[in-house]
């Protein structure tokens, strides 16, 4: 009997990590496991995020997203992709609401009913990936759509931040280390690491 409640729990498992492959996984160019729209940082992360949702057994297909959130909702009317798991967006809040000619509560009730029609599929909205607050996000959050927020991860242009378990630390001579996950140029490789982690998290 000890034997059998081995081997089961093996199976169950091995179920568990494959699962997302078995019934998540789709062509990507059609009906990939996840849809990514993007533009900004998170395209700059467009290999580090497409990596961890491979590793995790999803497929994945990614657009680029329109600068504006009140063009969000005719971007998913107009793409021929299904996602059957999530979609995941992401507009650089430095311009996404500079030019829109309703209010960011209309708009992003637009975006959620735009996605229902689009997919039965989550979907998950990335914000905090820049220091500009963004009304919009705040909006959809009042809806109640999925909100990745990794901004307590990523620190400030140059600021050393304390290492996670899967970091590749910088020794700083006390034990510890450190990462950098933000420099002038954008994301760092850590602070992609780490917005990759965080949208895997939510699209489980």
């Amino acid at each position: 009997m000890k034997l059998v409640g081995v081997l089961l729990a093996g199976v169950l498992l091995a179920l568990y990590w494959w699962w997302p492959g078995l019934v998540g996984a789709g062509d990507p160019a059609t009906r990939p496991s996840v849809l990514v729209m993007g533009n900004g940082d998170l395209k700059e992360a467009q290999t580090v995020v497409s990596r961890r949702l491979i590793e995790e057994g999803y497929t994945v297909a990614w657009v680029d997203a329109p600068t504006l959130w009140c063009d969000i909702a005719d971007a998913f009317a107009d793409t021929a992709i299904q996602p059957s798991q999530a979609i995941v967006v992401y507009v650089d809040s430095t311009a996404a609401t500079a030019t829109c000619s309703v209010s960011p509560d209309e708009v992003a009730l637009r975006i959620g009913e735009a996605a229902k029609e689009l997919t039965q599929a989550r979907l998950v909205v990335v914000t905090g990936l820049s220091e500009e607050p963004d009304v919009v996000v705040e909006a959809m959050s009042e809806n109640g759509i999925r909100i990745v927020d990794p901004s307590d991860l990523l620190g400030g242009v140059d600021e050393r931040m304390d290492c996670l378990w899967w970091d590749d630390c910088i020794p700083d001579g006390k034990g510890f280390g450190y990462v950098i996950v933000r420099d002038s140029d954008g994301l760092t490789l850590a602070g992609q690491q780490r917005v990759a982690r965080m949208i895997v998290a939510s699209v489980q």
